[in-house]
């Protein structure tokens, strides 16, 4: 079929998923292509878009579409409207899952990452929603899942950025629920704890006690409950009985206790488990020497599309 007859037959449902080329992303895109969902699936990464999309096409009889953008950007989330039009499809359900994470010392991280972490984490999100939900509400059908964390519901110290990020996910998506009352449409959060994916390493917190101690669960677990919790129209989905009443716990915990406990478990260390510390402020902000030569700040960061909690 050309681009012209494309154009002129009726658009299919499909289920668009960002950061689908691992983690929960990835996970979330098999479950949903295991319903029988079309899938457009969206990443920076295209040559690890159309590997997904070849092992889900040929594992399950569902159509899959990429989308390679930086959704970082106002144009890259343009960009996944245009690309639906093109393959004749809609967003009937909009998976925003496309995370980075930066640990350690708030101080010492990129101004650039910290800047990427809140287009990303947050701005994307309300980009996106603000483009398919109201078509969604005009069919009285679909959802909106949005992937935060259980670092959402809590400061997080050597996470700061990100959990903050997480926590406007989770009260976007809250009010969003309440909004779209009776109009057939689901809005529900994510809220998993600990995941085994690959951001925490990238994010340089691998070595962190929240890594070693909580409970982990597999990003294909997560998916399944996830799934069957949207369709079931949860608000908040948190998966695993102890993060539930840890939250509940954390409720009556005053912050005096609670944010030195929290920054314990999520305080970065070395491979032998020492503390590491700011960098001197000399090191730390970037100065022009006698020479003009400036000092670099090392960063550690996740990468876009990577996802986890």
């Amino acid at each position: 079929m050309n681009e012209i007859d494309r154009r002129h037959e009726t658009p299919a449902p499909g289920t668009v998923i960002t950061g689908a080329t691992e983690g929960i992303g990835r996970a979330l895109a098999e479950e949903f292509a295991r319903e029988g969902h079309a899938l457009l699936l969206v990443a920076r990464d295209e040559a690890r878009l159309a590997e997904t999309a070849r092992e889900l096409a040929s594992t399950y009889p569902v159509e899959v579409r990429v989308f390679a953008t930086d959704l970082s950007t106002a144009q890259g989330c343009a960009g996944v409207e245009e690309a639906l039009k093109r393959h004749g499809l809609y967003a009937d359900i909009l998976v925003n899952n496309a995370a980075i994470m930066a640990a350690g010392f708030f101080q010492d991280q990129d101004p650039a990452t910290l800047r990427k972490i809140v287009d990303l984490n947050a701005r994307a999100v309300v980009d996106l929603t603000r483009r398919f939900m109201p078509g969604m509400i005009a069919r009285r059908a679909g959802g909106v899942l949005n992937v935060a964390s259980v670092e959402g519901f809590v400061p997080v110290p050597y996470q700061a950025t990100y959990a903050a990020a997480k926590a406007f996910v989770l009260s976007f998506s809250r009010a969003l629920a309440y909004e779209t009352m009776y109009t057939g449409v689901r809005i529900s959060a994510l809220a998993p704890g600990t995941t085994a994916t690959g951001l925490h390493a990238k994010a340089g917190a691998e070595n962190s006690r929240y890594v070693m101690l909580l409970p982990v669960i597999s990003a294909q677990e997560l998916a399944r409950l996830a799934y069957r919790k949207f369709e079931r129209g949860d608000k908040v989905i948190v998966p695993g009985w102890f993060y539930r009443i840890a939250l509940f716990v954390s409720r009556f915990v005053p912050d005096i206790l609670l944010l030195p406990f929290v920054g314990l478990l999520f305080r970065v260390r070395d491979e032998e488990g020492n503390l590491q510390w700011p960098k001197p402020l000399s090191d730390a902000t970037p100065t022009t020497s006698r020479s003009g030569a400036k000092a670099k700040t090392k960063e550690r960061t996740g990468a876009s599309g990577a996802d986890d909690r």
